[in-house]
């Protein structure tokens, strides 16, 4: 099969890129051929490079609205949203005649908000799918020119989608669709015997540094426990700035609240595994995460996740709590409470959460792997290319 797969920025880190590059390791052994399109040559592009994977450069954006959140933002809006449209059009249009010339098969989009990979294969008459990974508009992305415009694409002829959690798969209303599959992302590789734990007195966050990650309520919690603690575990928190407005605010509250010296910024982290093992707990803390890579991630090195319990995560948890019986992390959903939570961590010994630790590992390895999510994805594409759905 000829899969011409649709990157929506090529960051290295970011869970859609990570998930892109471990579904692809899971089919190159089964035979697909696969072609890459990518917005620029950073990132991600020198791998596929070192891959010798057909890439495509063309310049294209989300097909979403700009942001518009300062002064600045508000008088560049409409030229950045009308040079962003001419871009779009002129990359379907290079695209469409790139997917001919490949004799491509299926046009996979790796997320729900780029629009090129579907206006081609409609034109082209190649089956399409969306990987639908966001909630979109709840994390401020606004679907251009409307919501109920991207979830028509998803009713047409050759348009099929991928959706990474039951919960997403109903909030775009595809549970009852028949070209809609669910799939777990594909996390790591299976391992047999999870990694020695080296913890050491940190508490770990890791991800963008942006509205979409909760980064301010976790910090909210943070100053409420470190104002009940003599010696509060120290915070460091993992992860490019995603929102310079948003950021900025974060250092001020930091600040402001004498934090400076307990919660250490670090920016892009090559060897997150390794934080991760060696710290006393990893929070997720997004609002409405999609499916929440960093967890599994973390779980799959014996560190102890705190939660908030929503979205993609919630359904993550709940997973584990059906297969096992027990909590596989500890939840919460407010800051007050993830604030007891932290100096319960605190308080207890590292072996306390043991028994969480060994049942995440077991549940992370059997839902999440490479292999089973390449198994499943394979499967869609030869569903899709023996007609199984309606038209």
């Amino acid at each position: 099969m000829n899969i011409a797969y649709i990157l929506n920025s090529t960051a290295a880190t970011s869970g859609a890129t990570k998930a892109f590059l471990n579904m692809l390791d899971g089919l190159l052994p089964k035979g697909i051929k696969p072609f890459v399109v990518v917005p620029d040559k950073d990132g991600v592009y020198e791998e596929l490079q070192r891959r010798q994977i057909t890439t495509l450069v063309v310049t294209y954006r989300s097909s979403a609205y700009p942001p518009l959140q300062t002064l600045r933002q508000f008088f560049l809006f409409l030229p950045k949203l009308t040079a962003r449209l001419i871009a779009n059009l002129k990359a379907t249009s290079t695209l469409t005649t790139w997917l001919k010339k490949n004799q491509i098969d299926i046009v996979h989009s790796n997320t729900g908000v780029v629009r090129i990979g579907f206006d081609a294969a409609q034109r082209a008459g190649i089956p399409h799918i969306y990987h639908i990974r966001e909630y979109a508009d709840k994390i401020g992305i606004h679907y251009f020119p409307t919501k109920s415009f991207f979830a028509s694409q998803l009713r047409r002829g050759n348009s099929y989608n991928i959706c990474i959690t039951k919960a997403i798969q109903e909030y775009y209303h595809q549970n009852g669709n028949r070209a809609s599959v669910l799939i777990y992302d594909g996390v790591f590789p299976f391992i047999p015997n999870m990694p020695n734990i080296t913890s050491k007195n940190y508490l770990l966050f890791a991800g963008r540094i942006q509205p979409a990650k909760g980064v301010d309520s976790l910090l909210e919690a943070y100053k409420l426990y470190a104002e009940k603690t003599t010696r509060p575990l120290p915070l460091k928190i993992a992860g490019n700035n995603g929102n310079d407005v948003y950021f900025q605010k974060q250092l001020t509250f930091v600040k402001a609240n004498g934090l400076s010296e307990l919660v250490d910024f670090l920016g892009d982290c090559k060897d997150i595994a390794a934080l991760m093992r060696e710290a006393r707990a990893l929070i997720v803390s997004s609002p409405f995460e999609g499916f929440g890579f960093c967890m599994p991630e973390a779980q799959q090195q014996g560190c102890l996740v705190i939660a908030r319990n929503t979205s993609g995560t919630k359904e993550q948890l709940d997973n584990a709590l059906q297969m096992t019986g027990q909590e596989i992390a500890l939840r919460y959903e407010t800051a007050e409470e993830l604030a007891t939570l932290l100096a319960e961590v605190d308080t207890h010994p590292t072996d306390y959460y043991h028994p969480y630790t060994e049942r995440a590992f077991a549940v992370v390895n059997q839902l999440y792997s490479k292999e089973n999510n390449a198994r499943l994805v394979y499967d869609f594409y030869k569903d899709i290319l023996r007609e199984k759905f309606p038209s």
